[in-house]
């Protein structure tokens, strides 16, 4: 696969600008908004390098504080992500035990999840201890 081509992106005079630091690609590109921008890029690519178009990779030079504040935020959602991804599966085994010995209403009482809620963690827990198996 070929090197990707890094654009560092900023807002200029109304518009999205992206200049290639590496000079593989001169001069800049131009749009009113960062889809364009990367559209209007991949099929420059395509143009110059047919048989192998390298990726288009952009850096956002943001202004001030909003790149720190934007990879908090970034930081922040992959941490929930995986909070969640890990509370799904502990729901998942919680919910197999509880409804292994009691009643699926019964189990929704005791977690505080609907009685639906508790049926779809129980089947998901089912088709991945057969997949599992």
């Amino acid at each position: 696969m070929t090197e990707p081509i890094t654009y560092t992106v900023t807002f200029e005079e109304g518009g999205w600008t992206a200049r290639d630091h590496s000079k593989r690609v001169r001069g800049v590109a131009v749009a009113s908004n960062l889809t364009q921008l990367e559209r209007e890029l991949e099929e420059a690519h395509e143009w110059a390098w047919p048989e192998n178009p390298p990726p288009v990779n952009f850096v956002l030079d943001l202004p001030g504080e909003l790149t720190a504040k934007v990879e908090a935020w970034r930081d922040e959602r992959r941490l929930a992500e995986l909070h969640a991804a890990r509370s799904l599966r502990m729901g998942e085994e919680v919910v197999a035990e509880l409804t292994a010995r009691w009643s699926e209403p019964d189990a929704a009482r005791i977690t505080g999840l609907s009685k639906q809620r508790v049926h779809q963690l129980k089947k998901s827990y089912q088709s991945k201890s057969k997949a599992d198996a």
